[in-house]
């Protein structure tokens, strides 16, 4: 509902910012007063008259306190903007307010940052130098400094100077050059105006901190923290239709193989000549009418540009995934494979090889003890039973199948196949790859509100497989065969984007690598199901990116908190900061051994692939 801004208008906003409350209102015109919790500042556009400049406008709602109004309103604006200036400096001991304005001539510097020219230089630098480090097509911008007077003299004056001083208000300008729009037509160019926004948001709230940290007694305890706490319905709904697609289809188990003995026992028989023909489970999902519903979610509407991102970065993932689907069995499937889950670099494929020369032949014997299957389901049980005692939201379980390959977590369950050949000795490494990594990551996002950190965050899986093998080694089940076979994982992705036939990738495996007829079969069946699966190359590169990531000293708990990505940790991070998210419930079992505390000890200290072997 539309309000006009009566003095009784004022009272009830400023009562409430008093009280600690959230402060939603429109304004006559199109305008709106967002305040997301008692803040230090205060982000202000306002329209030229008779040229409405939504595209400008759009950059304070990055923020999470601003107004956005008409400059004919000014005179009603003024005492508004002083009552919640005065208030909230009462509260800090000291308010912001910076305008925004897009700028009018065509010769303007990219930014432009009118302060006072003597008053707070340290904080007009923090602000001038986080703006010049904004790249645009890896260029460096340009900043100009001038006076703030324009903004404290008629018509634009919103708060006298005695009034500044007396209650310690500083009023800033940032003028833009408006290049996130056509010159002639007006029109938006949105991934510059997206880019843009973030960007100057994370410039705004590093320069407030910066200003608070001095002038405030209320200290923050990061930049990020200044950013939106409160999330939108429209935001979290959003997320639940993402979810929502996610959910409709099981991608792993989509692309594997039903048929898989029955396979074998034809390639067999044909000498290893014949490419065995797989079948896949039945499409329960019409791939076209879910991607037109995928495309139908107003991810646009999300005016937080960190939630923002993590929809369109998810969205983007679910469309090469229907793609894939409706690729199945197609030449065209290893292509959006590769845009998905990507290929193998020259680095990754030196240190795959590299195993496999240090490591020519398997080290175990074919005797080699298995652990029955019931046996090794109820000991995943227990390990799923341990988790249930940290977070009674835990609903997992084993699922024993006979049309289930290996192992294979599906939406927080484990699936055993009824075949799946466990050496004994490994039980307890795979419990904690499958239950203590995939489960407990999977029942670490569902705890959070973002559901995006359960279906997991695009290329999620290099992260995850990176922890679950680092998993194996943590708890002394990480042996050599295990590695041969990450490597020869990568190797065989690396020839199958080369073009290598399934026939010759399986011969290269067993002549050269010297693996067994069923090894060299698992891990091509593996690589060229659904088509050509590049996912597999991933362990061994997840491993690398992880180790060098814990050789920076950072540590391996946050990365529990979902399904994310190694890049995610700031977004993460910030999410944190706004109390967005929440702490962990669930810690794998390894992280509270004391036994264990010396490798991790060691990992920090930096260590390679190889050390581990």
């Amino acid at each position: 509902m539309t309000e006009s801004i009566t003095n009784s208008f004022i009272q009830r906003i400023t009562k409430s910012l008093q009280r600690g409350k959230q402060v939603h209102r429109r304004l006559p015109d199109g305008g709106l007063v967002y305040v997301d919790r008692p803040l230090p500042f205060l982000i202000l556009f306002r329209h030229p008259t008779g040229k409405p400049d939504h595209a400008t406008a759009d950059f304070v709602k990055a923020t999470a306190s601003y107004i956005i109004a008409d400059q004919e309103s000014t005179n009603a604006l003024r005492p508004l903007v002083q009552s919640i200036a005065k208030a909230m400096a009462d509260k800090f001991g000291a308010f912001m307010i910076i305008e925004l304005m897009a700028a009018q001539e065509k010769d303007a510097p990219l930014f432009k940052v009118l302060g006072p020219e003597k008053q707070l230089p340290a904080t007009i630098k923090v602000l001038q130098d986080e703006l010049e480090s904004i790249k645009i097509s890896g260029r460096r911008t340009t900043v100009e400094v001038e006076s703030n007077e324009r903004l404290l003299q008629e018509p634009l004056c919103l708060m006298p100077e005695e009034e500044l001083k007396k209650h310690a208000v500083l009023i800033l300008g940032l003028e833009l050059k408006p290049v996130y729009k056509s010159p002639e037509t007006g029109n938006v160019y949105p991934l510059l105006q997206r880019t843009l926004r973030h960007k100057i948001a994370d410039a705004i709230k590093k320069t407030i901190f910066d200003f608070v940290q001095v002038q405030s007694s209320r200290k923050v305890i990061h930049f990020q923290a200044l950013g939106r706490k409160a999330v939108n319905r429209i935001a979290w709904r959003i997320d639940k239709q993402l979810t929502s697609i996610s959910d409709q289809f099981r991608f792993l188990l989509l692309v594997t193989p039903v048929n898989n003995n029955e396979a074998w026992e034809e390639f067999r028989k044909s000498g290893f000549e014949k490419t065995p023909t797989f079948h896949y489970r039945l499409m329960p999902v019409d791939t076209d009418k879910l991607k037109r519903d995928l495309y139908n979610i107003p991810i646009e509407k999300v005016d937080d540009p960190t939630l923002a991102f993590l929809f369109r970065d998810k969205r983007h993932e679910l469309d090469k995934m229907i793609t894939m689907l409706s690729d199945r069995s197609t030449p065209d499937f290893l292509y959006s494979s590769m845009q998905l889950y990507g290929g193998v670099d020259s680095q990754l494929l030196k240190v795959a090889e590299g195993i496999l020369a240090a490591i020519p032949a398997p080290t175990r014997h074919t005797d080699i003890e298995l652990i029955p299957v019931p046996e090794f389901a109820a000991m995943a049980e227990q390990e799923i039973a341990y988790l249930k005692n940290q977070y009674a939201g835990v609903d997992s379980g084993v699922d024993v199948r006979d049309d289930i390959v290996g192992l294979i977590v599906s939406e927080g369950r484990l699936n055993v196949g009824t075949d799946a050949k466990i050496p004994r000795h490994r039980a307890q490494a795979l419990i904690q790859h499958e239950v203590g990594t995939h489960i407990l990551t999977y029942y670490n996002g569902k705890a959070q509100p973002l559901q995006q950190l359960y279906i997991g965050s695009p290329g999620y899986e290099e992260l995850q497989e990176g922890l679950a093998v680092l998993s194996e080694w943590l708890v002394g089940g990480l042996d050599q065969d295990r590695m041969r076979i990450l490597a020869a994982r990568v190797v065989a992705v690396y020839h199958l984007t080369k073009g290598c036939s399934f026939t010759d990738n399986f011969r290269r495996l067993k002549d050269e690598h010297h693996f067994t007829d069923e090894a060299a079969w698992d891990i091509t069946m593996r690589v060229h199901r659904g088509g050509g699966l590049t996912k597999d190359a991933v362990y061994l590169r997840g491993l690398v990116h992880l180790l060098e990531y814990l050789k920076q000293g950072k540590e391996l708990e946050p990365l529990l908190i979902g399904k994310i990505r190694q890049d995610y940790i700031p977004i993460v991070q910030e999410l944190i900061y706004r109390n967005v998210l929440r702490p962990v419930p669930l810690k794998p079992r390894y992280l509270l051994d004391s036994g264990v505390q010396p490798k991790l000890e060691q990992l920090k200290k930096g260590i390679s692939v190889f050390n581990l072997l």
